[in-house]
């Protein structure tokens, strides 16, 4: 399996959404997992890097382009706008913004769960920050 395809315009906050919001340090798309660069700016996570950029703050709801406002979920369900499977954990991804399925986890990466499939559309963010690479 590889990250999700995921189509930005379908991208939902549930009713239980927790947000948060702040300003894009590059471009940013709908269902992008975020994190909090050391400048404050919202970047693209990706698992592959240095652990700070795996630490997920949450998934974008919105497109920004660089330094214009973004908000991203943080808790509660995202209609993630691709299709999930129902129980499957999932985690950052390596590619920039991606979220992919915790079995594609290899060596060197750094785990970062995003959250969990509860409907084949709904993602429950449960966002845990291990720090620590993949075995």
């Amino acid at each position: 399996m590889a990250d999700l395809v995921v189509v930005p315009a379908n991208v939902k906050p549930g009713t239980d959404t927790v947000t948060k919001r702040g300003i894009a340090g590059e471009a940013i798309n709908a269902g992008e997992s975020v994190f909090v660069a050391a400048d404050g700016g919202i970047e693209l996570c990706e698992n592959d890097q240095a652990a700070l950029d795996a630490a997920c703050k949450g998934v974008s709801l919105n497109d920004a382009a660089l330094d214009q406002p973004i908000e991203y979920g943080v808790s509660g369900d995202i209609n993630m706008g691709a299709i999930l499977s129902i129980g499957q954990v999932y985690i950052v991804g390596a590619a920039p913004g991606g979220i992919a399925p915790e079995v594609d986890a290899v060596s060197g990466e750094f785990v970062t769960v995003v959250g969990v499939a509860t409907t084949t559309s709904l993602l429950k963010l449960g966002i845990l920050q291990s720090g620590v690479a993949h075995a």
